[in-house]
């Protein structure tokens, strides 16, 4: 990160120091899955193709297993060095920084969580100042992630950015960073619910339906997405409860109903930043 003191791991550890220990609702065979998906936390990769590999499982473990494992967000430092070794491409960086964004918010239970994915968002930025603008961040809402010496450090960070002939008093607004909704979501790690807007639409066609429909939904940028239905008494008549980080765009989902009892449904969408969006159907 250019000479920082600070270092992602860092700010990590420091907002880590006693690690909760959640129960799991889990099956086994879910269960087992997290573990075998979280053994490649420990791969040290080779080359380019075993990044890539430890990088896309790495993403599906925390999709799948971030509300589940307390430890979860131990993975994120293996994330970001998959990040850098599976590409030369600077676009990795986006693409990277566009994930994390959609799952900032699933484990909102652990400060630990939401401290080290806005950690790895760090290392997406390439500029002194632009990380020294989410240090900045974190020091001033979000304490429970700054570790002690933690001024000291960010205040040494600040004189290495003016020796490198940046203004560290003068930092980029979060907005410039396309980290805006940080400061107008009121989502916190104890909290839930969001004023980030990712879901534009959630429409169902047919709708009457008999045999089968389409659940249709359009994201305004990436999101972590979880859709469900449920019959009036809020049974799950459809949905595993498993999600995935969608591209932004115009998404289509095309449910077979053969099994599905007659009368009135809700399909519920959800994202990781708490939005929620709920059709009524009617199944003939």
């Amino acid at each position: 990160m250019h000479g920082f003191s600070v270092s992602v791991k860092m700010i990590i550890l420091g907002c880590c120091a006693v690690l909760l220990c959640a129960g799991s609702a889990f099956a086994q065979g879910w269960t087992d899955t997290c573990k075998h998906l979280r053994v490649w936390a420990a791969v040290n990769p080779s080359d380019e193709v075993v990044a890539q590999k430890q990088y896309d499982t790495l993403r599906q473990y925390i999709e799948r297993c971030a509300v589940s494992d307390s430890n979860s967000w131990d993975v994120f430092v293996t994330l970001d060095g998959a990040d850098q070794f599976r590409s030369a491409d600077t676009n990795r960086y986006y693409q990277y920084r566009a994930w994390l964004i959609s799952v900032l918010y699933l484990n909102t239970r652990q400060p630990e969580y939401f401290c080290a994915c806005v950690g790895s968002l760090m290392s997406t930025y390439q500029k002194t100042v632009e990380v020294l603008a989410l240090l900045n961040y974190l020091r001033t809402y979000h304490r429970e992630c700054w570790g002690a010496g933690g001024d000291k450090e960010y205040t040494q960070d600040s004189t290495t950015a003016a020796h490198s002939g940046h203004d560290p008093t003068h930092l980029p607004s979060l907005d410039s960073l396309g980290l805006g909704f940080l400061l107008k979501s009121d989502v916190t790690p104890s909290s839930s619910g969001s004023k980030a807007s990712f879901l534009a639409s959630f429409t169902s066609s047919p709708n009457p339906f008999i045999k089968e429909t389409t659940l249709e939904f359009t994201l305004n940028r990436m999101a972590y997405v979880q859709l469900a239905i449920y019959d009036e008494l809020g049974r799950l008549v459809w949905g595993d409860g498993m999600g995935s980080s969608l591209e932004a765009g115009t998404h289509d989902v095309r449910i077979d109903a053969a099994k599905f009892p007659s009368g009135t449904l809700y399909a519920r969408i959800s994202t990781g930043f708490g939005e929620v969006k709920t059709v009524k159907l009617i199944h003939e």
